[in-house]
């Protein structure tokens, strides 16, 4: 028999895709992976930050500089926090049993799309109390040398470039969501 029996149906069945299992749970595997990788490169990054200002606050204690020594204290508090929201805001989803691996990626997909979207307010908001306390006790002791002026001319500088790397920071991490909500819409149009 050569022809089909309906044969309208295989008509349509010519362009149908399919996903190979094997490559989604490759996908998504390795997918987890690279957000674990990174996860644990911002952990060390936080850790690291927190020792530093522990450093920093005994350096500028025992020379007497206290509104340093809360400025740092502050910030080391603002990696703590950021350490929190990282396992709280984008830790891979967890795998369901009974969940395909295309549904698991897309998940994983939309979860970390919306962390690195949302980076301004639970990775970058808890440092900026400390930064801007670490500023401000900048300007005073400078401004008490040198006067308010001086001080601005010669340390805002400085800032603006904090300010404009902290930018730059909330702006690659819109674009990498970005990047993941193509991916993930590429995967919708798979069903």
């Amino acid at each position: 028999m050569t022809t089909p029996p309906l044969p309208q149906w295989t008509a349509l069945a010519r362009d149908a895709v399919f996903t190979d299992p094997t490559e989604m749970l490759l996908k998504a595997d390795r997918f987890d992976q690279t957000i674990r990788r990174r996860n644990w490169r911002e952990y060390a990054a936080g850790v690291s930050g927190v020792l530093l200002s522990i450093g920093m606050a005994a350096f500028f204690a025992w020379v007497g500089d206290y509104a340093i020594v809360g400025a740092v204290m502050v910030t080391g508090m603002g990696f703590l926090v950021v350490m929190h929201n990282l396992r709280r805001h984008a830790s891979p989803v967890e795998r369901l049993p009974e969940e395909p691996c295309i549904e698991h990626l897309r998940r994983q997909y939309r979860y970390q799309a919306e962390a690195l979207h949302s980076v301004a307010s639970w990775y970058i908001g808890p440092l900026v109390p400390g930064f801007l306390a670490m500023q401000a006790a900048i300007f005073w002791n400078a401004a008490q040398d040198r006067g308010w002026e001086e001080a601005l001319t010669d340390k805002g500088w400085p800032f603006a470039l904090i300010v404009a790397f902290l930018i730059g920071v909330i702006a690659l991490n819109r674009w990498a969501a970005r990047d993941l909500r193509r991916k993930l819409a590429a995967l919708e149009t798979l069903d």
